[in-house]
C-alpha cells in the first residue's frame, strides 16, 4: 500500500505494522528458557536435598532416643527406618554402637568399648548414625553428578539398661 507524504511524493508502505513485532522476541524466549526451566529444577533438588537431610537427621534422633533406653540394635534400626519412609533406609545405612561416656570417639568405626551387652550401664553413649544416597533430578546436572552421600549421627547417654532374658519388654 502507497501513501502520500505532505509534500504529495510517494511513500513506501512498511514491511512490518508497528503493530505486530517481529521474531526477535521469540528468539530471546526460546534462549532463556533452558536456562529459566535450569533454575526451576535446581530449586527443586534444593528443597529436595534439605528435606532429605533433615529426614535424615530425625531418623537418626528417633533411632537414638530408643537406643537410650532399649539397646537391642534390631529394634534400633527398626525404629531408624520407621522413622524415614521417604528415604527408603535399609538396616546397612544404619550404625548403632555404644561407647563410654568419656570416649573421645564419636563414630563407630572402632571396636565398641560398651560394646557386649552385659557391658552397658548407664552413661555409655549410644551412637546411630543413618546414611543415603541423595540423587539429583535436575535433567543435565543431575546425570553429571554422582549421587550425594548424606549422614547424619546422633547421640545420647543410655538412661536405662534394658536387660535381655529376664524382661520380655522394654521401655
Amino acid at each position: 500500500m502507497l501513501g502520500r507524504d505532505v509534500d504529495g511524493g510517494t511513500v513506501m508502505a512498511r514491511i512490518t505494522s508497528p503493530n505486530r513485532p517481529g521474531g526477535q522476541s521469540l528468539v530471546e524466549f526460546a534462549l532463556v528458557l533452558p536456562i529459566i526451566i535450569l533454575l526451576i529444577f535446581a530449586i527443586i533438588d534444593l528443597g529436595r536435598g534439605v528435606f532429605a537431610y533433615n529426614t535424615l537427621a530425625e531418623s537418626a534422633r528417633q533411632a537414638n532416643r530408643m537406643a537410650i533406653v532399649d539397646q537391642d540394635e534390631t529394634r534400633v534400626k527398626a525404629v531408624a527406618i520407621d522413622s524415614a519412609p521417604t528415604l527408603g533406609l535399609a538396616a546397612t545405612d544404619i550404625d548403632v554402637c555404644f561407647k563410654e561416656g568419656d570416649s573421645a570417639e564419636r563414630t563407630c568405626n572402632n571396636i565398641d568399648v560398651c560394646g557386649s551387652s552385659s557391658e552397658r550401664e548407664l552413661g555409655c553413649l549410644a551412637i546411630v548414625t543413618s546414611t543415603t544416597n541423595f540423587q539429583l533430578v535436575t535433567p543435565v546436572i543431575g546425570s553429571m553428578i554422582p549421587p550425594i552421600q548424606m549422614s547424619s549421627t546422633s547421640i545420647g547417654p543410655i538412661e536405662y539398661v534394658c536387660p535381655l532374658g529376664s524382661k520380655v519388654t522394654c521401655p
